[in-house]
Formats: structure tokens, sequence, C-alpha cells
């Protein structure tokens, strides 16, 4: 069925508002106007048609930062002329499985699509594995070459610590990572109990390799900073 001449202007005029709504400079809506008013009803109807049967089917934005750039506010006003919930309470079943008594959030937070970059690497794109660790930076203590493997990721920490996983961050980032003398302790520990507490092993930051080259860049820019020692002299002079 062919669309009619007041459905269009009714589709019209919804996308003109909502382009002059979320782009309050109206490039956006003009850019349409100008698009649209050049085709016949045919021509609309078909390209509606083509737009809703492929995998993307919307209108995009153009943004140009600093410029005409994305306001949160202008978000919200545009959420409401469609329509759409743009504030919801999430549920968090990585904290309970029981689907009776859910857990959800304290309060009601912005919900999207967003593009999910995968954390982890699968077959499909490599199909190696390290199994040891000993191949390291010397100046980061990362793992390298045939190791690397081995390494967390940073996509990795960013999920744990939006779990608020301070834990594991604490566990994966110091002696299962650049602290030699804690990794030394806790295989020390696991040899002789079985197991290890984080609480008995010593965190010092002389001991963190990627820190302790890092505050060396510092220093040698002529900047001062506490992440090692309060002054200009490294941890080694001071010794």
């Amino acid at each position: 069925m062919a669309i009619t001449k007041e459905k269009r202007k009714a589709m019209e005029e919804l996308i003109y508002k909502f382009f002059a709504t979320i782009d309050p400079s109206k490039v956006n809506a003009e850019n349409y106007k100008s698009f649209f008013g050049k085709m016949s009803d045919t021509q609309f109807d078909t390209f509606f048609k083509k737009l809703f049967m492929s995998k993307s089917p919307y209108l995009p934005l153009d943004v140009v930062i600093f410029e005409r750039d994305l306001d949160m506010a202008n978000i919200e006003k545009a959420s409401k002329l469609l329509d759409i919930p743009l504030y919801e309470y999430v549920v968090l079943p990585f904290f309970s499985e029981d689907k009776s008594n859910p857990i959800v959030t304290p309060y009601k937070v912005p919900v999207g699509y967003i593009h999910e970059k995968r954390v982890q690497q699968t077959a499909r794109k490599k199909n190696t594995t390290s199994i040891d660790i000993t191949a390291r930076d010397t100046k980061t203590g990362q793992v390298i070459n045939e190791d690397k493997n081995g390494r967390q990721a940073i996509e990795e920490n960013y999920c744990l610590m939006t779990y608020g996983a301070s834990n594991a961050v604490k566990e994966f980032m110091s002696f299962r990572a650049d602290d030699m003398v804690m990794k030394e302790e806790a295989y020390s520990q696991i040899r002789r109990k079985g197991y290890l507490s984080m609480e008995e092993l010593s965190d010092n930051v002389e001991n963190k390799v990627a820190l302790n080259t890092f505050d060396v860049y510092t220093i040698s820019m002529g900047l001062k900073t506490n992440l090692v020692t309060e002054g200009y002299l490294l941890k080694g002079t001071l010794k």
C-alpha cells in the first residue's frame, strides 16, 4: 500500500521536530527537509521501506564536536518527544540469581544501546595460549613475546571496576601483575599452606615496576609526583 500524503506529512513533521530538538542549531532538521523535499511520494515511500528493511533502520544524526555536540538535556527532550523511557531501574543479575527477588539499582539509570567490545579473544581470532609468565618487559613488568597472552587487558580492568570488584582488581594488579616481590611471597604461601591471604603480602610501591618507571619518566620531565616518593628523588636514591 502506497503512502498517503497525510501520513507522509505526519512522518516529516515528527522527523524535523525530533532533529530540531536534539540539535537546536537545526542543521540536521534543515538537511532532512532539503533531502526529503526533493522526493516524490513514491520515492519517499520507497526510501523508508528500504530503510526499515536494512540492518541499520535509523536516520543518522550529524554531530560536529565542539560545534554541534550532543547535550544530555537535549537528549532528554528528544526522548520525551518520542515517549521513549531514557531512565530505568536495571536488574543486576551478577549479584544474585534469585529471579523472585532480583537486585536492582537503587535509582534509575540511563539505558540504551552501546557498541560493546569483546574483552576476550576467542579461537576464531587466536588459537594459542601462554603457559609461562617469565618473558617480561623490564620497564613495565608486562609479559611479552611468547608469554604475552597471559596479560590482563585494560578492558577487563574496566569491567571489574564497573562491577565494583575492587578486591579482584587489587589481586590482578599486584602480585599477579608486575610486583615480583609480592609474587614470590604469594607463591611461597601457596607452597607452604595451599592458599594465600592478600593481607599477609607486603604491598610496597617500590616493588611496582610500571609505577616506578612512570615515576622516573615524570621526574625526568621535571614533574613532581607523590606516586612513589614525595620529592624529586627516586626511591633507589633515597636508600
